[in-house]
């Protein structure tokens, strides 16, 4: 008969149902603090590339009314002192700063402000025909006008400035073999109008070819607008085209040299005397991100370009990113 053998039973190892759910709590801690970490981690990789967009986007919007505004004033190869021929459109170097209260407005209080700057393109033409009527003119390929509408031109032979408007014929073809390669196209300028629509500027003495320039008058207006095709996102317009987008804010002051010292005025204090020596001008753009990145709403007022009880700029209270861009630009063509 065999021997019983005595079966000692094995111990059990593993979790209890408590020490299970001690396990999913903590590790539930831990996920959340990685997850948290990931979030914030995602958030400040947001607002610095946001920021980065910022900066690039606020250094363009500068760099493009840098290069508009130092030509105001530029009337050819006539000297900046030269002052327009009467019974001209425009009398330079004047009108090449806008009319007060007129194109150039100063916003109340803290409110956006506008300006209208005026210079000859810098793209050769020549006249060939000078009539006190009409005169014809041969371009390149890339100076083109619509027929039958107006434009304003300068007609200088450096010493002396004439402006004024007149109605631009069908594209011809230019004929002269000499200028043909340079110029292919010619156009008939009629209906010509000085002041108030009235008669030109006398052109007698200015003469024809490379004895002088003929070139047309470039008007450049800024303001701030909502853009209905960016949300209606406040943006500043040139010649009513969306030209840097999310400008909160944009402030112009006026320099006016005297003694080798620079008086600072805003557009409600210029007056005509003043304009005519305005020789730089102050930007200031306050520019946002189009998303709102930041993970709390602005509450800090902005330092902008403006005299008097408000040089701030009052708390936006979005979570958009916000930077105050100024600059200082000469105006080089200036008596």
């Amino acid at each position: 008969m065999s021997a019983l053998h005595k079966v000692t039973p094995r111990k059990q190892h593993g979790l209890t149902i408590i020490e299970l759910m001690v396990t999913i709590l903590l590790s539930s801690f831990l996920l959340l603090g990685i997850l948290q970490l990931f979030i914030n981690s995602n958030s400040a990789d947001r607002a610095n590339s946001s920021m980065a967009r910022l900066q690039e986007n606020g250094r363009i919007a500068l760099d493009m009314l840098k290069q508009d505004l130092r030509r105001t004033g530029y009337q050819g190869c006539a000297s900046p002192t030269v002052v327009s021929r009467p019974n001209s459109s425009r009398t330079f170097p004047l009108d090449a700063m806008g009319v007060q209260n007129v194109e150039l407005n100063e916003g109340a209080g803290t409110a956006n402000d506008s300006l209208v700057m005026r210079h000859a393109a810098p793209v050769r033409m020549q006249a060939t025909v000078i009539d006190p009527t009409q005169v014809t003119l041969i371009s390149g390929v890339n100076t083109s006008f619509v027929a039958g509408t107006r434009y304003e031109f300068i007609l200088t032979n450096c010493d002396e400035v004439a402006i004024f408007t007149g109605v631009a014929s069908i594209l011809a073809n230019n004929t002269d073999p000499l200028t043909l390669a340079a110029f292919p196209n010619q156009y008939v300028i009629s209906n010509l109008q000085g002041a108030n629509n009235g008669a030109p500027p006398i052109l007698t003495g200015i003469p024809t070819g490379e004895g002088s320039q003929f070139l047309q008058v470039v008007q450049n207006a800024y303001d701030i607008r909502n853009d209905a095709t960016n949300n209606n996102r406040p943006t500043l317009y040139k010649n009513a085209a969306a030209m840097i987008a999310d400008v909160d804010n944009f402030q112009v002051l006026y320099g006016v040299d005297s003694g080798g010292q620079t008086t600072w005025l805003n557009a409600g204090n210029l007056t005509n005397a003043l304009r005519q020596r305005v020789s730089r001008l102050q930007i200031s753009l306050v520019i946002s991100t189009p998303e709102e990145v930041a993970d709390v709403a602005n509450n800090l007022p902005f330092a902008i370009a403006n005299i008097g009880g408000n040089p701030q700029l009052a708390a936006i209270a979005d979570r958009r990113l916000r930077r105050v861009f100024n600059t200082i630009v000469d105006v080089r063509n200036r008596p």
